[in-house]
């Protein structure tokens, strides 16, 4: 009973479009008092410090202010560019474009929902010119950028390494593979529907002109998850020191290679809008400190292992069970607070059924990924729509292919375990 009154409360309050913050920490306080869980008032500051009070959590705003840093220098213009020069030949080139700029943008900010709002602004007006349909054009934007919280450097992997205590380093090299997986697969069904829907027919002649051109900037941009893959693989910086080197290198390009950061004006601006998001995300974490001490102490763990043990005890199937979940739950939930509940209940079962910690966690942040692009919520929907002017339910059609692709991706990775054990288990080696 009280497990429906935490979860009926928390989605009542999100209906009503309470901040997520404030709903997560308002529904876990309303229960405490109304189902009188023995917790004094007075530890509940306590333990919403205590969400966030963590090492590994520090490299959220480093990466974060990294990403804004990388933008605001111009970054995405040049990806764009070089994904033009190398794909732009194809048929639809455009809708490969914005495939091939999602997998580059993925080492550069961490975020989907950055990658969404920037490769968008540039995009989406771009392939309306080109004739493509708007509603197309931003459902392709928000597809492609799941590919962002998969490819380090990745928010989402820092915040499921802090909550499930799994090596976040490690859980980086882990998304390596699933990640270029999942963009070939996005790829060929780019070009499978843009040659389909009749989009651009007669793209640009292939250059290797344009291409060197076009490879210095964007091959510079490439320097931020080189040299983090690089620090974590020699030992040189952990994930979270690694996240400072990624700010000096921004920094260097945005002051000296590509000079777009002239002044204060500009770097207070970027510090002001990255300290903006790592605040939302960090408030987040912290209200979700005290939620998840109320379902540890409704005992939510032993209800989910009892529920799905009395399916199958075979840890594929109970595996996929949990995947079929958080893609529920993934419709009503964005994907920060999905995580943030479920991480540490799920890391938990499937530590009692023998699965590897890194597979798991790449399968549950790419599982609550695909939720920002599923309807009605879909957070990354919501910016590319707002970008392109369109609803989110004349998105829904366009989408149908691409969010087929994804679950493809998550039913590949589910398969094939050693795409995210691999490259951790050669280092680790």
């Amino acid at each position: 009973m009280e497990m429906l009154l935490l979860f009926g409360l928390l989605i009542g309050f999100l209906v009503l479009g309470m901040p997520v913050a404030v709903a997560i920490g308002l529904s876990a306080l309303a229960v405490i008092v109304l189902a009188d869980l023995a917790v004094p008032l007075t530890l509940v500051p306590h333990q919403i410090f205590a969400g966030m009070n963590s090492y590994a959590l520090m490299a959220v705003p480093f990466f974060i202010l990294a990403g804004e840093m990388m933008n605001a220098s111009g970054v995405t213009q040049r990806i764009i560019r070089l994904a033009l020069a190398l794909v732009g030949h194809v048929r639809g080139s455009l809708a490969q474009v914005n495939t091939v700029g999602s997998i580059m943008m993925a080492g550069v900010s961490g975020s989907g929902a950055a990658d969404t709002a920037a490769l968008g602004s540039v995009l989406i007006p771009e392939m309306e010119k080109k004739g493509y349909d708007r509603a197309y054009s931003a459902a392709i934007t928000a597809a492609t950028a799941t590919v962002g919280p998969i490819i380090p450097p990745s928010v989402l992997f820092v915040v499921y390494g802090s909550l499930t205590n799994t090596s976040v380093g490690s859980l980086f090299l882990a998304g390596i593979l699933p990640g270029l997986v999942m963009g070939v697969i996005l790829m060929a069904v780019a070009y499978v529907t843009a040659r389909r829907r009749g989009f651009q027919q007669d793209p640009e002649p292939f250059s290797l002109a344009a291409l060197g051109g076009a490879a210095l900037g964007g091959l510079a941009a490439a320097l931020v998850p080189a040299i983090i893959v690089a620090a974590i693989l020699t030992g040189f910086a952990t994930a979270t020191e690694v996240g400072v080197v990624a700010v000096l290198v921004a920094l260097l390009l945005g002051l000296v290679a590509f000079g777009r950061l002239r002044g204060w004006r500009e770097l207070t601006g970027v510090v002001t809008a990255a300290t903006r998001t790592s605040a939302a995300i960090l408030f987040i974490i912290a209200t979700s400190g005290l939620f998840a001490n109320v379902l540890t102490r409704l005992r939510f763990q032993d209800s989910l292992l009892g529920a799905v043990s009395g399916i199958s005890t075979d840890p594929i199937v109970v595996l996929v069970l949990i995947v079929l979940a958080l893609l529920l739950f993934g419709m009503f939930i964005d994907v920060t607070p999905l995580l943030i509940m479920f991480a540490a209940p799920v890391a938990v079962i499937g530590g009692e059924l023998g699965l590897d910690p890194l597979h798991l966690g790449v399968v549950v942040v790419l599982t609550a990924t695909i939720g920002a692009v599923t309807p009605p919520v879909g957070g990354y929907l919501i910016i590319a729509g707002g970008i392109a002017r369109v609803p989110l339910t004349a998105m829904v059609r366009p989408l149908v292919p691409f969010w087929g692709a994804l679950v493809l991706s998550l039913a590949v990775l589910i398969s094939f375990p050693a795409l995210a054990t691999a490259i951790p288990s050669l280092v680790g080696g």
